[in-house]
This record gives C-alpha cells, sequence and structure tokens, in this order.
C-alpha cells in the first residue's frame, strides 16, 4: 500500500504535494494571523500562491493527456481562487474581509477549491484523498483556533 503511494505519475504527485502543501500554508496563514505574526502570514500566503505554478504545470499535463472534464474544471476553480487570492490580498490589497458580499463569495470560492482538491485526491489514489481530507480537517481546526476567543494576541517581532 505504501509503495502504491509513492508509484505515480509524477504530474500526480505533483498535484498531491501541492494539495498538501496548499493546505498547510493555510493553516499557517490562520495560526500566524491569529498571532499577529503578519510577516508569517505573509510568507505563508506566498507559498499558497506560489503553487499556481507546478499546479499549471499539471493542469497541462492533465488537458494534454485527456484527464476527465469534471478535473479540468475543478483545477479551473482552483486557479479562479489563487487569482482571486493574488489580486485582493497581495496586488490591490482590499480590506474585502470586513465586507460582507465580497467575504462571502470569497468563502464560497475558498471551499470550492478545497474540496476541488479532495475531489482530485481521491481520483489519484484513496489514501491521497484520506490525506488531503484529513489536512482540510485540520485546516478547518486552525481556523477555530484563528476565530476563538475574539481579539488576537500582539504581534511578536
Amino acid at each position: 500500500m505504501m509503495a502504491d503511494l509513492l508509484r505515480l505519475d509524477v504530474y500526480d504527485l505533483i498535484f498531491v504535494l501541492c494539495a498538501a502543501i496548499f493546505n498547510l500554508s493555510i493553516i499557517g496563514v490562520y495560526i500566524s494571523s491569529k498571532n499577529r505574526r503578519l510577516d508569517l502570514t505573509r510568507a505563508f500566503g506566498s507559498v499558497t500562491i506560489a503553487l499556481a505554478i507546478p499546479l499549471a504545470v499539471v493542469f497541462i499535463h492533465y488537458w494534454i493527456s485527456g484527464k476527465e472534464s469534471w478535473v479540468l474544471l475543478a483545477m479551473a476553480a482552483i486557479f479562479i481562487y489563487l487569482f482571486v487570492e493574488l489580486l485582493l490580498d497581495f496586488i490591490f490589497k482590499i480590506d474585502f474581509r470586513s465586507m460582507l458580499v465580497p467575504h462571502i463569495l470569497y468563502i464560497i470560492l475558498f471551499y470550492i477549491a478545497l474540496f476541488s482538491f479532495i475531489g482530485i485526491a481521491f481520483t489519484i489514489h484513496e489514501a491521497w484523498g484520506y490525506i488531503v481530507s484529513v489536512l482540510f480537517w485540520i485546516l478547518l481546526a486552525s481556523l477555530i483556533y484563528s476565530l476563538r476567543g475574539g481579539k488576537p494576541k500582539e504581534a511578536r517581532v
């Protein structure tokens, strides 16, 4: 079973590693944001955005190799999320999280991207699907941690 996990097509392996890194970087964003470590929040956010590069390589391979249409659409949703994140948080630096409707739309897009990662991971190998799913639940726990207790701690230097 373990050998089976690692005997993947290189593009599938890149995808599942990106899915894992995506979840871990968002966890890092939540925890560092809670602790007002804006330098770390930005670093973890940059890792998240940078995943667009290896994911683009995987997408092109999947498209050329005739991967199922829903997989390509799911990857498109991931790219849309990453593009919106890049625009709002890195380029325009809009505080959209304080605006109800844009924030709700952002959250919906974020969860579509998360579920896309999980769904595609399950098509690659059932074990990878479960690994990405567990990381999703850890991400949710870190979100709860970041929202718990109201005001975040003072920033550390």
